[in-house]
């Protein structure tokens, strides 16, 4: 009798706590859609920042879950006393929570493959034996941090660039070891994006609209066994282009170009370009190419690389971009250019 008592105390016990719980989540989430909607009636800029950072972007906690997550892996049993607050906040914040679980799962495979911290080694450990899937979900994490950190720099008025920049270039160095083109096209959704967000023309030149702006198909160009990857819908190759030779494809519909490589120098091809651009030289604009620096740009910038000859009367123009150790037959570097040129703006130089 006195046992049956204590079990239906227990499961009594148990019932309470769950509705606790229940309780507890509804309130804060309550509680951080009521921050949100404030944000939206106050209007201005501060409070246009403040309806970011309640509703998407969260960078004081954003920035503690890496060493929280090492704390549990670790098996830290003060783990949850010093992270309390961030454990609050994970609670009620879905946004937050979900970047927990995705960064959680990819820092255990690292901690799993023996690394005693979440630092890749890409010359002794290729990231091939962990899941795509997981690979895609550490860029997308990165992404968003660094425009977390972006943005909270903007509104505290200090200095988050080089932070930044740290982040997505970890981001650009994953990417590339995604070998399945899908994969790698969502884990580099909103890199370019977040990468221009505080960036204002570099030269005047960039104050034009660009005429063209290109991005890769991604995984359609390469060689194996001295034959071309592409897909069925690749555009087909200009016939100054060896059928051998290792390539980039660009497209900017409906028009469509490559970057070659002949020994050390990365070469642009365009053809079809607008007839206004027709005996102009060109501007070539790499937002991307400041964030990795395997490059020796033509000029030193690689957001105003001026063409060494004009457009011809075709709309054709083959132009170096730079030197670079770096060799497009080679997939790991190959995949690490095509992530530098996601996008290449044309304009007619100044």
């Amino acid at each position: 009798m006195n046992e049956n008592k204590q079990f239906d105390d227990a499961s009594k016990d148990r019932s309470e706590h769950i509705k606790l719980a229940r309780w507890l989540h509804d309130l804060l989430a309550k509680s951080s859609q009521d921050i949100a909607n404030l944000s939206i009636t106050t209007g201005g800029d501060e409070s246009e920042f403040e309806l970011v950072s309640s509703n998407d972007y969260h960078p004081r906690f954003y920035q503690q879950l890496p060493d929280f997550i090492m704390a549990l892996l670790r098996n830290d049993p003060k783990a949850t006393i010093h992270y309390a607050p961030l454990l609050y906040h994970l609670a009620g914040c879905n946004v937050c929570h979900s970047a927990y679980l995705e960064l959680y799962d990819a820092l255990r495979y690292a901690v799993e493959v023996g690394d005693n911290e979440p630092i890749i080694d890409y010359g002794s450990r290729p990231l091939a034996s962990i899941p795509a899937g997981t690979l895609v979900n550490l860029c997308q994490f990165l992404i968003r941090q660094a425009e977390a950190v972006l943005r909270q720099a903007h509104h505290d008025h200090t200095d988050g660039e080089a932070y930044a920049r740290s982040l997505l270039q970890w981001a650009m160095r994953v990417s590339a070891q995604i070998t399945q083109s899908s994969q790698r096209v969502k884990a580099l959704h909103d890199l370019v994006r977040v990468a221009t967000i505080t960036e204002g023309p570099h030269s005047p030149g960039e104050q034009v609209q660009a005429a063209r702006s290109y991005s890769p198909l991604i995984g359609a160009g390469g060689t194996r066994h001295g034959k071309v990857l592409r897909k069925a819908d690749a555009p087909v190759r200009s016939a100054e282009t060896p059928a051998e030779q290792a390539i980039i494809l660009l497209q900017s519909s409906p028009l469509e170009g490559s970057i070659t490589q002949h020994e050390d120098t990365l070469e642009l091809h365009l053809q079809d370009l607008d007839e206004k651009l027709r005996g102009q030289h060109l501007t070539i604009s790499v937002p991307l190419g400041s964030l990795i620096e395997p490059v020796r740009w033509i000029g030193g910038n690689p957001r105003a690389i001026r063409t060494i000859a004009p457009v011809d009367k075709d709309g054709r123009i083959v132009t170096p971009l730079g030197q670079t150790d770096l060799r497009l037959n080679n997939p790991d570097d190959r995949n690490l250019l095509e992530v530098m040129f996601l996008r290449l703006e044309v304009r007619p130089a100044g």
